[in-house]
């Protein structure tokens, strides 16, 4: 069934010539009652109005969508740029370019919402981060500034202040390196090797394999209760075992 609702521009054009040739054939076939005159005259008029009503359309309305897929797609001029305004546009209805300029829109506005949710999770890890750093910086301070004012010949004291401070050393190194690892996130550099997996049992695992730290600083490290229930997950299981075995050791 023919329908006007979502027409191409050759069809509008077409469509559009139909109904100006149609009642200016017949008022020349009525004035000069010739027929053969009447369908010269329809043919010549369906002709110039079609050349001419796709002329206005190209010229004052698809013109005006180019610039409007160029803003979407933001790309300069390409052969499949080009390629896509020669063969497809000129098949799109004014509904297709509607939907697809309501589609571009919508994921816009998700990726706005998901800058602005990364932008508040970015603000609150920096926090974090400055506090994290505090608490080794502050202590290597007070172990150095302990030693400073007279404990340096203390053998006894010396050897444990210096092995707190490595260890706050290490917690610091521990943290930048979480640091590379986000950026290499952010810029792609490290894909993401995502898989099904318990992260009860991960957890358990990385707990069985720190088990000499964590008895070392008398560390007790159990699942919460209430949490015992197996949750599945997807993610890459090695930056999640990462990640755990950094919260452990930070707490050493």
């Amino acid at each position: 069934m023919f329908t006007t609702k979502n027409l191409s521009p050759k069809q509008l054009s077409a469509f559009t010539a139909l109904i100006v040739s149609i009642p200016a054939s017949l008022i020349f076939l009525i004035v000069e009652k010739d027929f053969l005159i009447g369908i010269i005259a329809f043919i010549i008029m369906f002709i110039g109005s079609y050349f001419l009503i796709s002329f206005v359309l190209e010229w004052f309305i698809y013109r005006k969508i180019k610039l409007i897929y160029k803003f979407i797609y933001q790309t300069k001029a390409s052969k499949k740029e080009e390629t896509y305004y020669k063969y497809i546009l000129p098949k799109k209805g004014i509904d297709d370019v509607k939907e697809d300029v309501e589609k571009w829109a919508a994921q816009r506005s998700k990726e706005i919402e998901l800058l602005r949710k990364n932008e508040s999770f970015r603000k609150e890890f920096l926090q974090n981060l400055s506090h994290e750093f505090k608490t080794p910086i502050f202590a290597i301070q007070g172990y150095i500034d302990t030693l400073l004012n007279g404990e340096l010949n203390n053998n006894e004291v010396n050897k444990k202040f210096l092995q707190k401070a490595a260890a706050n050393v290490e917690r610091m190194i521990n943290l930048v390196n979480d640091l590379d690892e986000i950026s290499k996130l952010e810029s792609d550099e490290q894909p993401l090797n995502k898989t099904h997996f318990v992260i009860q049992d991960l957890i358990k695992e990385v707990f069985e394999s720190l088990y000499i730290k964590t008895e070392e600083f008398k560390i007790k490290t159990v699942i919460k209760k209430g949490c015992e229930q197996p949750i599945t997950v997807y993610a890459d299981k090695e930056k999640i075992r990462q990640v755990i075995i950094n919260i452990v050791l930070n707490a050493t």
